[in-house]
């Protein structure tokens, strides 16, 4: 007479596997958090240059001069294009995401970026101080010697009538895509850095450049370079 016997598993041996799950995710979850950061910065880069290039678009269309500006909204950072009416030369650099009578009643176009991040130049990597990367030095947002027709400097970036970077440096002239400075006429080229404190405790670098030609690129600091 033969007899059906049932196989299980018993408590040790599940005690065992639970183990090993949780030892594997302990090991996994540093680098899961480091890909979600890294897809965090990748994301927020892109977004802030795809604003970059509507603020272009929105220059040539409206045949305006445009800066993009950031700011802080309840705690967020947030960069936003920087509208004004036709008829006169500078946005009040003031986000106004429903408009106000000050630009003719438009919303000014905006990206939300993550809370960790911000944006500036102090202690990021090298790379762009140079003219390897982009071929000339650029201006980064910290040091934009552009201002408004009254004199007040403002970090940020602009784009003129043409869809070209440009500067102001000079309340009585106009923002100009090549002026002189200390001199020299010098081609304007920006790099914006995004910094984002990541989870492990450490800072990811992301940089969006604007070429003299308008040309707008997202970068990625990794294993020591920008790439």
């Amino acid at each position: 007479m033969s007899t059906d016997r049932q196989h299980g598993f018993s408590l040790l041996e599940m005690m065992i596997v639970v183990v090993i799950i949780l030892v594997m995710a302990g090991l996994m979850a540093p680098k899961m958090l480091a890909v979600i950061d890294d897809q965090k910065v990748r994301a927020n880069a892109q977004a802030y240059a795809g604003l970059l290039q509507l603020a272009r678009s929105r220059a040539t269309q409206d045949n305006a001069t445009y800066q993009v500006l950031t700011t802080t909204t309840n705690g967020v950072p947030v960069a936003y294009v920087d509208l004004h009416k036709p008829d006169v030369d500078d946005g009040n650099r003031t986000y106004e995401p429903l408009g106000s009578t000050s630009n003719g009643n438009n919303p000014e176009p905006a990206v939300l970026l993550a809370a960790p991040i911000t944006i500036g130049d102090t202690g990021v990597p090298a790379g762009f101080g140079d003219n390897v990367l982009l071929g000339m030095k650029p201006f980064s947002d910290s040091t934009s010697p552009m201002v408004d027709t009254s004199g007040n400097a403002a970090q940020g970036l602009a784009f003129n009538e043409r869809g070209l970077p440009c500067q102001r440096v000079d309340k009585a002239l106009t923002c100009q895509n090549a002026p002189l400075i200390s001199g020299t006429k010098t081609p304007i080229a920006y790099v914006t850095y995004l910094q984002y404190a990541t989870r492990a405790g450490g800072t990811a670098y992301a940089a969006v450049t604007v070429t003299p030609a308008g040309r707008i690129k997202t970068w990625i600091y990794q294993g020591g370079n920008w790439q």
